[in-house]
């Protein structure tokens, strides 16, 4: 659990953030994609409602494109520095994925799923106990108390 509310931004401090409630669910997403944007092995990444995230500080830019589930996804990044801070996905419009390496309070994330794992690197390892997805992920679990937040 995280302490609400938490914050983050990005590396040089020009865009900042809060969020006032619990994410749904924390994950790593290991396709081509967040790979080149993340510069690294993975992008870990938490689901948030959208309207209880707000951008406190500065202004984000924002990049368009179609990933590999063929949804269509909105990267927001710092104008300055370049940090990815979040996206928005077209097929689940009320829900905001925030880069976890964004947030404050990284290290009191607790992940418990992998996506796309048919692209991981050959030496990620996953935990134990994780749940494994070849391709994009099954949140139904995750959204059991608002599963219309899933839907277009």
């Amino acid at each position: 659990m995280l302490s609400l509310p938490f914050v983050g931004g990005c590396q040089c401090g020009a865009v900042r953030y809060r969020c006032i409630t619990q994410p749904f669910v924390a994950y790593t997403c290991h396709c081509l994609e967040c790979r080149h944007l993340t510069s690294s092995a993975f992008a870990t990444l938490i689901q948030v409602p959208a309207e209880a995230f707000s951008i406190t500080q500065g202004a984000a830019k924002f990049r368009e494109r179609v990933a590999d589930s063929g949804n269509r996804l909105t990267n927001a990044f710092c104008p300055g520095c370049g940090s990815a801070l979040y996206i928005s996905n077209a097929a689940r419009p009320r829900v905001r994925a925030i880069h976890v390496g964004t947030l404050d309070c990284a290290a009191d994330v607790e992940v418990s799923a992998h996506i796309w794992t048919k692209r991981r690197l050959p030496w990620v390892v996953i935990p134990h106990g994780h749940r494994e997805f070849a391709g994009a992920g099954d949140w139904r679990p995750d959204y059991a108390q608002d599963p219309t937040r899933l839907e277009r």
